[in-house]
């Protein structure tokens, strides 16, 4: 999975272009609201497809409400064959800001609920291996104890990437 280099002469492709240049991106549309899911769902527009083969790093920017108790919990599907790690830069569900957490895709860490309206934001930073078998990285969210308050991923929250190998 080594960076692509060029030597003089070389031509830019389109593709070239496209595959080391371009950051990929997937922002939330619209504010999107569940109640008594704890279930992950992978989110329709946090998400990005990625090559076989190749090694990317990623960063989530995350704008939720959810009620007090129910909390909020997230993580990342990645293609068959890949696997991703991250950092989760957030209050966890006893209410303590941290960061240094080394987290998988297999993971699921929980993020405190302040209440119905009380928007808290968190940081993912990662990198994701993928092996022969192209696909998406996705974001996915939940509730983390069932309850009739609503959960909510506000728009604008996104996830970006670009391919470092």
């Amino acid at each position: 999975m080594a960076v692509k280099q060029w030597n003089v002469g070389d031509v830019l492709t389109a593709s070239d272009m496209n595959t080391w240049t371009v950051p990929l991106a997937g922002v939330k549309s619209a504010i999107q609201t569940i109640q008594s899911q704890t279930t992950l769902i992978n989110d329709a527009d946090m998400r990005f497809a990625v090559t076989a083969n190749a090694l990317y790093e990623f960063h989530a920017f995350v704008r939720y409400s959810s009620g007090t108790g129910q909390d909020w919990k997230s993580s990342f599907t990645v293609p068959a064959g890949a696997s991703a790690h991250f950092a989760r830069y957030a209050n966890d569900s006893g209410g303590t800001f941290g960061g240094n957490g080394d987290f998988a895709d297999t993971d699921t860490p929980v993020s405190q609920g302040a209440g119905v309206g009380n928007v808290r934001t968190i940081n993912f930073f990662g990198w994701l291996s993928v092996g022969g078998t192209a696909g998406n990285l996705i974001f996915q969210w939940a509730q983390n104890t069932s309850g009739a308050f609503n959960t909510s991923l506000y728009a604008n929250s996104y996830l970006t990437g670009r391919r470092i190998g």
